[in-house]
């Protein structure tokens, strides 16, 4: 006691000090806001298996789907701690589609990855495909949409949950395509180096990335894509999938796309940052919505905005607003843009009255 006393008047200061670095310290450490959230969802669970494949393995779809998703999720944990990772689901449960979707919407996540495999009649049928919200071009994308909507039917309440929205009915299809979807491009961006992935690196058929009425690719506001590992009915395929290396081959192929598509994301922002762009005959417009039929200028969806422009690039409607001559103007337009609800609003360069990717454009007069 008697040394404490005598040595208070040092041990004040030290003790102060240390109270300084540990304020510093927590701060240093203190976590920071991800630079990007990413909902996986692993299709089907619980009471729904999914489909059975050829009926020679005990897993099904629900069980290959979940042991993707965990592995994709480990991935990006590992490689990319400044990306938060939601999950649908994590064991054998069975989310409501709704709830997958309300998940995603909740977190304002910045993409969503549906994880599914596919089946068809014909055992021949093989490869991996991806799907983005809009209209079917086939009749096996419609058939598709149908059989993995149909998880709906096993919920409870689901005629209260989905009033309107008939798994069954192409008319739902129908109405469902016209949904505004001002993230497709995105989605479309990412569902492309899904597919790269899969075919350059793993070896897999290519089926292309298609637009269908899936439901939990159709209600969630943020770029999103519905995966097709393979076809379980295909004895080959099946193989495949049902064998560790066959999952994790395509974890692998999904975290690189994936990882490809966020740096390419980070390098457009950046784009904001940077000086001035201009040449001599490049504009620069806000693009603010995606339509696979034309709309009115007076369409809702614009929100009153005056000076609406059109144009169409792979059999879409695409609308842009705003004009010009400098780069930096435009990215102020489209925060602005953002900030009124036009979430998906980003910037795109026109040369002579077409899209140019903004990489393309030089940063010198």
């Amino acid at each position: 006691m008697k040394y404490l006393k005598q040595h208070s008047k040092l041990l004040k200061p030290t003790v102060l000090a240390l109270a300084i670095i540990a304020v510093f310290a927590s701060a240093a450490f203190s976590p920071l806001e991800p630079a990007m959230v990413v909902v996986i969802d692993a299709g089907h669970g619980g009471k729904d298996p999914g489909n059975l494949g050829t009926g020679r393995y005990s897993l099904t779809e629900k069980d290959v789907t979940l042991d993707v998703s965990n592995k994709l999720a480990a991935y990006i944990r590992e490689k990319m701690p400044d990306v938060k990772v939601i999950l649908t689901r994590k064991d054998d449960s069975f989310p409501k589609l709704t709830s997958r979707v309300n998940i995603a919407n909740n977190a304002e996540a910045d993409v969503f990855i549906s994880i599914h495999c596919d089946a068809f009649a014909k055992s021949s049928a093989s490869g991996c495909g991806t799907y983005v919200m809009g209209m079917h071009k086939s009749e096996q994308s419609l058939k598709s949409a149908m059989m993995e909507n149909a998880s709906i039917y096993k919920e409870d309440n689901y005629e209260e949950d989905y009033a309107g929205f008939d798994p069954n009915d192409p008319d739902t299809y129908i109405a469902l395509s016209l949904r505004q979807n001002v993230f497709l491009d995105n989605s479309l961006q990412l569902g492309s180096m899904i597919q790269s992935q899969f075919r350059d690196r793993v070896g897999r058929k290519d089926r292309g990335v298609r637009q269908a009425g899936y439901y939990v690719i159709s209600f969630t506001s943020m770029p999103s894509v519905l995966v097709e590992l393979g076809f379980l009915t295909n004895p080959e395929e099946e193989d495949f999938l049902q064998g560790e290396k066959g999952r994790d081959y395509m974890a692998s192929a999904l975290f690189r796309a994936f990882r490809d598509y966020r740096d390419l994301q980070i390098h457009e922002d950046h784009v904001d940052k940077n000086k001035p762009q201009t040449t001599d005959n490049v504009v620069f417009k806000v693009q603010i919505a995606t339509s696979p039929t034309e709309l009115a200028k007076t369409d809702p969806i614009f929100r009153g905005l005056q000076n609406v422009d059109m144009y169409l690039s792979s059999g879409q409607f695409k609308y842009t607003t705003g004009m010009f001559g400098i780069a930096e103007e435009a990215h102020a337009l489209k925060n602005k843009l953002r900030k009124q609800g036009f979430t998906g609003a980003f910037v795109a360069a026109f040369i002579d009255g077409k899209r140019v990717p903004m990489t393309n454009i030089n940063s010198e007069k």
